[in-house]
């Protein structure tokens, strides 16, 4: 059961001819001499071109010193001649290639590179995938500059393969806020480890979000049509100095906050920032933070696994259950399939065969929705219960307000499709949706636009991560920028945890044997836990999951 991963782009070369004549030879397969960039402090730069190089061999290395930002693609440049070097930006875009190019002269000036690509990233930084390869031509002109071979037409931007981008690039969570700026709500984009990454950072804040997040659900504090008006960003104690155009002064009090609270978690995730302000012609603001009353990027779940387990629900720890005072019995009482417990509303749902019931203390279980054939239900920040039938329907999904209404709400996971569970990020502005279709797997990425009283009215138009070989099982978050989904196959029992990050990139996890539920938790990865057919909670370890010791008839998803 594999995922398939990564990329559709468009990217097109328009080049110039000249009149200096190359020499013509057949088609050569190139491989590109990339060079991985150390983690370290120590840089490890590839080559530049050599005396006597073919084009060939000068567009091959061209290539390969796309894997060194520092001072600005240094390198690469001097592959160029001397009226294009200053004038091209390698930060327009990069095309991600899995498996060798193609270099060829086409004519007396123009040679060509054809590549096998399977992603790319725009100018913000934002990731495109597709499931299938594309190859991408790209056409040089080349000229002679002191007898030497030299680039003097290109398109913006850089190749890389897909190992080279894991080395050279990183991604990063830009902080917008929920509508309403309840929440804060990250878009991840990937930027040059080595460049000016904070430039790229707030660049990419002052744009809108990706288009998915930009349908309703978000919104941002920074007036239209400010930018940035000094770079690079200065650093200075763990602050960084953020100056910007003059639009920023139209915006009163509460909003300037609102943008030093987008900065400071976006440009923290930069080695050396933990601040930001304001500055205007380097002049700087005075801004009072939002302090407590503004949102937090913590979870606030507890690391413990809840479960039911031998008649008692609770906190399971060192092989006992601590019980939740005032619902553990009740919880018991209803033996049910699929549990969900809010601690923030101290209140729990129990997804049994005869619909979804409500438990909180003090009060009698009520059924809320008494449908068949339900998926595991949940809470929201703002109360609200999430519901939805497995069938495919017009209003299979519903919201029961904290009054007890029951909305519509409309979503489409397509015909001939089941849904297998959905579950709600931290934000509670991106839904995690998992589909089980005829074919295989689908997962599923929409954004959540609410009213000003917080009620969720609309989704927008999903993006997909999948789609997965196999049975569906479940899926849970793993923190702002990743998720797990398990699959199995139904012949053997068989099953594999896939962890996309929202960008559509995959990895395996191990194959646990006889999934049943998978949940999230705290730290990550280590966090996840798993609950198996027979009974015993698992864990990661490695590239396996290992058995923690502890039991439970039920994995209740917490929040």
């Amino acid at each position: 059961m594999r995922a398939l991963n990564l990329g559709v782009l468009a990217f097109l070369s328009a080049v110039l001819m000249a009149c200096t004549s190359i020499p013509s030879a057949g088609p050569v397969n190139s491989t590109d001499r990339t060079t991985g960039i150390d983690t370290s402090n120590v840089d490890f730069l590839p080559p530049g071109p050599s005396t006597g190089a073919t084009p060939e061999e000068i567009i091959a290395g061209f290539i390969a010193a796309g894997t060194a930002a520092q001072d600005n693609y240094r390198v690469a440049r001097s592959y160029l001649a001397e009226n294009v070097e200053e004038g091209w930006n390698p930060n327009a875009s990069v095309l991600i290639r899995r498996g060798e190019p193609l270099i060829s002269v086409v004519s007396n000036t123009v040679a060509r590179y054809v590549a096998p690509v399977i992603a790319s990233v725009d100018e913000l930084g934002r990731f495109s995938a597709s499931p299938s390869v594309s190859s991408q031509t790209l056409d040089f002109r080349l000229v002679r500059e002191d007898e030497e071979w030299r680039i003097s037409g290109l398109a913006d931007g850089i190749v890389l393969t897909e190992a080279a981008f894991a080395e050279a690039f990183s991604s990063y969570r830009l902080y917008y806020f929920s509508a309403g700026y309840r929440e804060l709500v990250p878009d991840i984009r990937w930027f040059a480890s080595r460049g000016e990454v904070s430039s790229k950072i707030v660049r990419g804040l002052l744009e809108a979000p990706s288009f998915w997040l930009d349908q309703g659900a978000t919104v941002t504090a920074f007036p239209e049509g400010t930018q940035l008006a000094l770079t690079p960003v200065s650093v200075v104690d763990g602050v960084a100095s953020v100056d910007l155009t003059t639009r920023v002064l139209t915006a009163d009090e509460i909003t300037r906050s609102r943008m030093i609270t987008q900065l400071t978690a976006s440009l923290s995730q930069v080695q050396g920032i933990s601040s930001a302000r304001i500055s205007v012609n380097q002049n700087d603001l005075v801004i009072t933070p939002l302090g407590e009353e503004g949102p937090t990027l913590a979870s606030g779940r507890d690391p413990r696994s809840v479960v039911l387990r031998d008649r008692r629900f609770g906190y399971v720890q060192g092989g006992s259950v601590q019980e939740i005072e005032g619902l553990s019995s009740e919880v018991a009482s209803l033996i049910p399939q699929r549990i969900f417990y809010s601690s923030a509303f101290d209140r729990a749902l129990a997804t049994r065969t005869d619909g979804l019931w409500s438990l909180e203390p003090g009060r009698e279980p009520v059924i809320i929705d008494p449908r068949a054939d339900l998926v595991r239900g949940v809470i929201d920040n703002c109360g609200f219960v999430w519901s939805s039938t497995k069938e495919a329907s017009p209003e299979m999904a519903q919201i029961i307000t904290p009054e007890g209404e029951v909305v519509p709400l409309p979503l489409e996971i397509g015909s001939n499709s089941s849904l297998v569970s959905f579950e709600l990020a931290r934000d509670d502005t991106r839904l995690l949706v998992l589909v089980q279709t005829e074919t295989g797997v689908r997962v599923l990425l929409g954004a959540i636009t609410r009213d000003a009283d917080c009620q969720p009215v609309a989704l927008g138009e999903f993006v997909e991560l999948g789609p997965v070989d196999g049975t569906a099982v479940d899926a849970a978050w793993i923190d702002d920028s990743r998720l797990a989904v398990v699959v199995k196959e139904e012949s053997t029992g068989n099953g594999e945890v896939l962890v996309f990050n929202v960008s559509g990139q995959s990895s395996t996890l191990g194959r646990p044997l006889r999934p049943v539920t998978l949940v999230g938790g705290v730290g990550g990865v280590s966090g996840l836990r798993l609950l198996a057919e027979d009974g015993l909670i698992y864990q990661p370890r490695g590239n396996g999951w290992q058995a923690t010791g502890e039991r439970a008839s039920v994995l209740a998803t917490q929040r």
